[in-house]
């Protein structure tokens, strides 16, 4: 790899702050720790604002994410992320100009990646488009019967408040508009008044209305204007402008397993589903209904509660994409520990095993080992429970 200077900016133009990237020579000891400058609280006031669009468990830092595409990549490379989740990876190199290929099997998750990779230049654009939309979305609100709507839905939210948000996304399937159809999801619900739900939590939902009575809170009982929340989400993801171009980019709603296989590829850098630790159906329900009016009913591809179905659906990613990385080029995962099974065969020891055992994958071998702790806000459940710790591995190439 070429020599990197220790402090960059980590794009071109217009980032927020300027963050140290050392390389991998100064972490590459296999039993090294967390490099000091992907820090330890949340990283929301380092980040591009279209990074905040909506929530999702399990995303990984941008600092870290912009640090292994900084050490990998160069501009104008293609950067390959098959588990893109809420779009950090894809996002973050877009920005930095590498090419991108991301995917998906989960549908919110495609959604908000490619809100992010093909949202609007400039509030002014993303504004005249949401007029239009919410115009054309009223001739929908007519149309609005709530008796076809679950219980377990219209329980989240005022009657008024749920119609004016499905015709809304109506019109934002009819236009194909993802973008404005994250920004409907990413205010869908919450305890604060600037969302559309009654009281309820941020990431999985479930009402709160022990704590938020009713009757001592009936101003967050009321109807909710959709179209001035939407308003108010648009200038919050303005607040730092995005580039106004981007490098050719994908996002692909598919099995990981069935991911296109592409040549001159310099990474894969992607984050694989945590083992045996998150239910992404379970926790992602409410949103992930509103995009398509029902759950998913074959959403589950892996049963991750099972180490043998992780290690194939690894194995059978990795040996896939693994031919089209080109000499010196990178594969690096970010693995999350388990902890609901204290016996399972840690996801690193699996990837490990895979590399170590596949033909298919002997031509790259291990070059940085790191771990990294998650902050408490990034953990949805209760108490702070499960994954605590991360880590990263990355795997080079050799030359031909």
């Amino acid at each position: 790899m070429s020599q990197r200077p220790h402090a960059i900016k980590a794009c071109t133009a217009d980032l927020p702050i300027e963050l140290p990237v050392p390389s991998f020579s100064v972490y590459d000891s296999l039993d090294a720790s967390r490099p000091t400058h992907w820090g330890t609280e949340s990283t929301v006031v380092r980040d591009w604002s279209l990074q905040q669009i909506a929530p999702y468990i399990g995303r990984i830092k941008t600092t870290m994410a912009r640090s292994l595409i900084y050490e990998t990549t160069q501009p104008g490379d293609l950067l390959i992320d098959p588990f893109c989740g809420c779009g950090i990876i894809p996002y973050e190199a877009a920005v930095m100009g590498r090419r991108v290929l991301a995917g998906d099997w989960n549908p919110y998750a495609v959604v908000l990646t490619k809100a992010k990779l093909f949202a609007p230049n400039s509030f002014e654009e993303a504004l005249n488009r949401l007029t239009q939309l919410w115009l054309h979305s009223r001739e929908h609100l007519k149309k609005q019967d709530l008796r076809s709507v679950p219980l377990w839905v219209r329980a989240f939210f005022h009657n008024e408040t749920l119609r004016s948000a499905l015709a809304f996304r109506d019109s934002c399937h009819e236009f194909k508009d993802t973008f404005l159809l994250a920004c409907l999801l990413g205010i869908l619900h919450h305890q604060r008044p600037g969302f559309l739900s009654y009281p309820s939590s941020h990431l999985v939902p479930y009402l709160r209305n022990r704590k938020f009575p009713r009757n001592s809170f009936p101003d967050l009982y009321r109807e909710r204007d959709v179209l001035v929340r939407l308003i108010a989400k648009l200038k919050r993801l303005y607040k730092n402008k995005s580039l106004a171009e981007l490098p050719k980019r994908e996002v692909l709603e598919r099995d990981a397993r069935r991911f296109p296989a592409r040549s001159e590829v310099q990474a894969v850098i992607t984050s694989p589903p945590y083992m045996n630790e998150l239910d992404y159906v379970r926790d992602n329900r409410l949103r992930l209904w509103f995009i398509d009016r029902a759950l998913p009913k074959s959403l589950d591809f892996v049963n991750r509660r099972r180490e043998e179905e992780f290690h194939n659906l690894l194995e059978s990613v990795l040996e896939r994409l693994s031919s089209g990385v080109r000499p010196q080029g990178f594969i690096v995962l970010v693995l999350g520990e388990v902890t609901r099974r204290s016996k399972a065969t840690p996801p690193e020891s699996i990837a490990q095993t895979i590399f170590a055992n596949s033909k298919k994958l002997r031509p790259f071998y291990l070059v940085s080992r790191t771990q990294d702790l998650i902050p408490d806000i990034r953990r949805s459940r209760r108490e702070c429970r499960g994954t605590k710790i991360e880590t990263i591995l990355a795997y080079q190439k050799a030359k031909l």
